[in-house]
């Protein structure tokens, strides 16, 4: 659709565009005079993510008791403000303020929280919004009422009675944690005390006090047992030695005494003597250096002592041996006696040690049984502390930034004259245009010469629309008037349309009553005589004759009483007021006038008419609603229809259309009757037609 088609609509449809205009215009001044006055306030509340109390909990490691919510996202701060406007706070809200509908009950809180920009507008009841201030932490609440005082109240009580529940919450939080670690203290002091009465049984039965000193105690028992055997060996060999040493010199000695000779010959003096040599000489050695109470000289000095003692014993014994060898032979018996008894210890010792494995995994298990039950104890205990604390310090992460106030009577939020008045012109024009495109999209009447076009038949021409108090009727024109100068281009369409064979017979019909055929008929009719030619009009609508009443003659005589023959045919036909133009009336109307159109005689008068007549032009009944214009067309030359700009549908002239195509008739061509051309269009059509 181009820029032109689209002025050609608005023109078309301007009176709808100025009516729509004028009462949505108007309707919006009217109703702003009418609407209640509505006052509107905010109070501004920001969600804190730290207070000097997170601070002093901070120092005190209980940051995350206090602080729980310092993480905030999205869906955190969609929450406060959906908690905001909860049924539960409004109901507070509206009971303290006992705000009621007009039927004088409190207001549900689904009212209060529910508003629209029309039901806002129209009804007193008050209403309030929470939202976000652009993506701070800070939430503005703001409440309309038809009160000023009563709107600045909603907004500040709302921002009460939710720090007061924000408050209670976090409350009601500590005092379930406090509950619940209370109950699980009980629960871990029996545990601690099962514990412990573990390890007294098992200490009871086992018969110990410290395993782990046990244990230690058996260790060095044996160790000592071990080293006491070990020294009972040595001393068994030692002395087995010295026997068997006493017996061979027994048996080398003739006599009791020993010889000298036979001392120095003693492997073991000899030994003993030479190691006290060398002990002596390391003992110089060292004293040389050091003091004689050093450690070193100290252990020579005493293994020199040692060394003596026994160098003294085996002399002593190598001298007494026919005396002590009954001595050597019981003290090894001893000696083996006590060896055997430390080996019994031994075995006991380790028998116990071998026991201690299983005792020391039990008891760990059950030590740390007793540990784990003793710090959860423990860490309860601390927790239930910092709680309290908590509890003691709880604040409303919620805090009021800026109340609501009270908004100047004087200066309603609305209604707004000015913008309403805005909106109402805005949107008159915006549906001013919409009906007008609307209504001319399901206008299916043919409204211009591309629209008549459509149907495949010849375009004659067009004849404006006459305007107010000015008669279609060409009689007293200005032959140079524009609007004979339309019928001029019609009547030489029809002389071009019909070149093979000139019309002198011509049937003008419509496919609806009212679409200006009969007044094309006397318009023709005038314009041919104005070309000094004897033209008859025939006015053959024998249901709705109208020609007599438009030339102001009587319908006493006419085509129903030549063919019925009660007058003859210079009778009927009237002359009129315009030279050269006859009119034939239709006469009375005829019981049946189909049947009278379709006769022979009807046909014989057309035939013998047009031998009269330099013209002859029959107005018949719409198509649509009669078939005598089909079967006129049959007895004349040539068939015309006139539409209506702006009356006949499309779907009705293609009607019109197959009902000729169905008598085998070929209309010679089409006009189109009273469109509205402008002077610009009608100029230049005047002139390059």
């Amino acid at each position: 659709m181009d820029l032109r088609k689209i002025l050609e609509i608005i023109l078309r449809r301007r009176w709808i565009i100025i009516q729509a205009f004028l009462i949505i215009l108007l309707s919006a001044i009217l109703c702003s005079f009418f609407l209640p006055s509505r006052y509107s306030s905010s109070a501004k509340v920001i969600m804190e993510t730290s207070t000097t109390a997170s601070s002093i909990l901070s120092s005190l490691d209980l940051t995350n008791l206090a602080q729980s919510r310092l993480t905030k996202s999205g869906t955190e701060i969609e929450n406060r403000i959906e908690l905001a406007t909860s049924s539960p706070i409004l109901d507070k809200v509206i009971s303290r303020l006992q705000l009621k509908s007009g039927n004088g009950d409190l207001l549900r809180h689904s009212e209060l929280k529910t508003s629209g920009i029309i039901s806002s507008r129209i009804f007193t009841k008050p209403y309030l919004e929470v939202t976000q201030v652009n993506d701070t932490d800070i939430f503005k609440i703001e409440a309309s009422a038809a009160d000023p005082k009563t709107a600045a109240m909603i907004a500040n009580t709302l921002v009460d009675v939710y720090i007061e529940e924000n408050l209670r919450q976090r409350r009601i939080e500590f005092a379930n944690a406090k509950s619940f670690i209370e109950g699980q203290i009980e629960v871990s002091k029996a545990a601690y005390l099962d514990a412990l009465e573990e390890i007294k049984r098992f200490k009871i039965k086992e018969g110990t006090v410290d395993l782990n000193t046990e244990i230690n105690e058996a260790i060095r028992k044996v160790t000592d047992l071990l080293n006491e055997k070990e020294k009972g060996i040595i001393e068994i060999n030692k002395t087995r030695a010295k026997l068997d040493t006493l017996k061979d010199q027994l048996g080398r000695q003739t006599g009791i005494t020993v010889s000298s000779s036979a001392i120095s010959e003693n492997p073991q003096i000899d030994h003993l003597k030479k190691m006290i040599t060398d002990l002596e000489l390391n003992l110089a050695e060292i004293l040389t250096e050091n003091t004689p109470d050093h450690p070193d000289a100290r252990i020579i000095q005493e293994k020199i002592k040692k060394a003596k003692e026994e160098l003294a014993y085996e002399v002593g014994v190598f001298q007494k041996s026919s005396q002590d060898l009954e001595t050597f032979e019981r003290e090894i018996s001893g000696m083996e006696a006590h060896l055997k008894c430390v080996q019994t210890d031994i075995d006991k010792y380790l028998s116990d040690l071998y026991t201690f494995p299983d005792k020391t995994l039990t008891q760990s298990q059950l030590e740390l049984k007793l540990s784990a039950s003793q710090k959860l104890y423990s860490s309860l205990l601390e927790y239930l502390y910092k709680v309290g604390v908590a509890e003691a310090m709880t604040l409303s992460d919620i805090r009021l930034v800026e109340p609501a106030a009270e908004p100047n009577i004087n200066k309603p939020e609305s209604p707004n004259m000015v913008l309403n008045g805005i909106v109402g012109a805005f949107l008159g024009v915006i549906f001013g245009f919409g009906m007008a495109f609307l209504i001319d999209y399901l206008d299916d009447t043919i409204k211009s010469q591309e629209e008549a076009k459509q149907h495949n038949v010849t375009f004659l021409g067009v004849i404006p629309r006459s305007k107010r108090r000015e008669s279609p009727i060409i009689l007293k024109r200005d032959p140079k008037d524009p609007f004979c100068e339309a019928y001029r281009t019609v009547l030489n369409s029809i002389r071009f349309a019909s070149l093979d064979k000139p019309v002198k017979t011509l049937v003008i019909s419509s496919s609806f009553q009212g679409e200006g055929k009969t007044t094309t008929v006397i318009d023709l009719g005038i314009f041919i005589c104005r070309e000094g030619k004897k033209v008859l009009i025939v006015d053959t609508d024998l249901r709705k004759p109208d020609m007599h009443r438009i030339f102001k003659k009587p319908n006493t005589t006419g085509i129903v009483n030549v063919l019925a023959g009660d007058a003859d045919i210079d009778e009927a036909v009237k002359k009129t007021e315009v030279e050269g133009l006859n009119l034939l009336c239709s006469g009375p109307i005829p019981p049946d006038p189909g049947l009278l159109t379709e006769s022979d005689k009807m046909k014989e008068l057309v035939k013998g008419l047009k031998d009269r007549f330099d013209f002859v032009i029959l107005d018949t009944p719409p198509i649509l609603a009669a078939n005598d214009a089909r079967i006129l067309a049959g007895y004349t030359d040539a068939l015309v229809l006139v539409l209506e700009s702006r009356k006949v549908t499309h779907r009705a002239f293609s009607q019109a259309l197959e009902f000729l195509k169905q008598a085998n008739i070929r209309p010679l061509g089409m006009l189109l009757n009273k469109l509205a051309i402008g002077k610009i269009t009608y100029y230049y059509n005047y002139h390059y037609k």
